[in-house]
């Protein structure tokens, strides 16, 4: 009962309100990952997707995101409120969505639609995901950032221990294609809804208005990316995390071709990794954020490298190992090497924020944004590339995740670089989660 009551008092105040509300919105947005974006290669592959196909999934939806980042990132500029362009964005993506829930119906170029349908669904879903740090700073002040990140961290993945599931038991219990095929569509419906009670919970996010910036010629712009391209801290700091994403992002696409060509998983096990992968994000998140608050936010990133660096050798081992074995293997040493998964959504958004200049935020966003977009656009189909050019066998795997782990070393090595750097320049370690003060109810609901 006591309980009860401090979680209600949490609730009624009003400082912790914008915390609640991003966490709530966060929740409803990690559904549609996981119910949507989670299950779109399996979706594809129904409806007949080759290998090259599969890594379009990724790639081409990617690239209708870069064109829209550098345009949408000027016009956030100028509006008073940035939630306005996040709300239109949010019912774009609904729109989409709903769209895709009826290509199975049509009689020809089902693939080829729902490839073209889901990318355009995707360019708001980036302008989306680059305008909301800027719309956080400007609505969470640099005290709460790290506590707040935290919070909506733990109800995201508070959901990703049910929602994954739920769609894998329901997906691997279906009789036939064409039921399994159904339940896509019914998943792409429930995003819809989801994404429109995401909007509805933005809209009541308060604050968040700011002096618009003044409008600008072309030449102006390129005066201010010029600005950028002389500012060290800027340029260190997204120049290490695009290798990092390049690393990241060159075997999406392949993991699930290891998962379910070579380890014969189905909609089951691909939950189980998910569900596997959130429980140890939930259990070392306040370790990661303690962290963050005594050391600093570069710190932690370093072991998020690390951790990801052993997915390949778990990828290796366990295709290596007899068929009754592998599968189990890689499940295990999947979800450990996830021990410091969570740095990568509490983390990298607090490094950028740290560098980016008050002036002009939203356009030096989206031009990091557009280094990571292209990234994701590319990296997964040159993965394939290399896996087809080494074979398309068991050997060309393996040595392509190889090549994966080396990649990821050399990301971490970059990391702690950075971070051994802003040692010598204490200035630098100031972070937005720095030793943040967190409110009263907080600590009480605690204890």
């Amino acid at each position: 009962m006591n309980v009860l009551k401090r979680a209600a008092a949490f609730v009624r105040e009003e400082q912790n309100r914008p915390a609640i509300l991003f966490t709530a919105e966060g929740i409803l947005h990690t559904l549609v990952s996981n119910v949507v974006s989670g299950n779109n290669n399996l979706f594809a592959q129904r409806l007949g997707a080759t290998d090259i196909q599969l890594s379009l999934v990724s790639a081409l939806p990617q690239l209708m995101g870069l064109l829209i980042l550098l345009p949408g990132g000027i016009l956030s500029d100028r509006l008073k409120n940035k939630r306005t362009l996040l709300a239109a964005a949010l019912l774009c993506v609904a729109f989409f969505y709903g769209l895709i829930a009826f290509t199975p119906f049509l009689p020809k170029a089902r693939l080829e639609v729902f490839l073209g349908l889901l990318a355009l669904a995707s360019a708001p879903l980036v302008l989306y995901n680059m305008i909301w740090p800027a719309y956080f700073s400007d609505v969470v002040t640099l005290e709460q950032r790290n506590y707040t990140l935290t919070l909506r961290s733990y109800g995201t993945l508070c959901i990703s221990f049910f929602s994954p599931l739920i769609t894998g038991t329901l997906l691997a219990s279906a009789p036939t294609n064409a039921a399994k095929i159904s339940l896509h569509q019914l998943f792409f419906l429930l995003a819809v809804g989801f994404l429109f009670t995401q909007w509805l919970l933005l809209r009541r996010v308060p604050g968040g208005g700011v002096t618009p910036e003044s409008k600008r010629t072309l030449r102006g712009y390129g005066e201010v990316i010029v600005q950028l391209a002389k500012d060290k801290r800027f340029l260190g700091f997204a120049g290490v995390a695009l290798f990092f994403y390049l690393s990241w992002h060159i075997d999406w696409t392949m993991y699930y071709i290891g998962e379910v060509n070579y380890l014969h998983y189905d909609e089951a096990w691909l939950s189980y990794i998910s569900i596997g992968n959130a429980v140890v994000q939930f259990v070392t998140i306040p370790i990661w954020s303690r962290i963050n608050r005594r050391m600093g936010v570069r710190l932690g990133i370093i072991f998020g490298a690390l951790g990801l660096s052993m997915n390949p050798l778990a990828m290796i081992l366990s295709t290596s190992l007899p068929a009754g074995v592998g599968p189990t293997v890689f499940l295990c040493a999947h979800i450990l090497s996830g021990f410091a998964l969570a740095t990568t959504s509490l983390n990298v958004v607090q490094n950028l924020l740290q560098v980016v200049p008050v002036k002009n935020k939203t356009l030096a966003i989206s031009l990091y944004t557009m280094l990571t977009t292209f990234s994701n656009m590319l990296m997964p189909v040159m993965g394939v590339r290399i896996y087809t050019a080494l074979g398309a066998d068991l050997t060309a795997l393996h040595g392509f995740f190889w090549l994966v782990f080396g990649l990821r070393l050399a990301a971490a090595a970059l990391w702690a670089l950075r971070w051994l750097r802003a040692r010598r320049d204490p200035g630098q370690l100031t972070t937005s989660a720095s030793r943040p003060q967190s409110p009263p109810t907080i600590r009480r609901l605690k204890g």
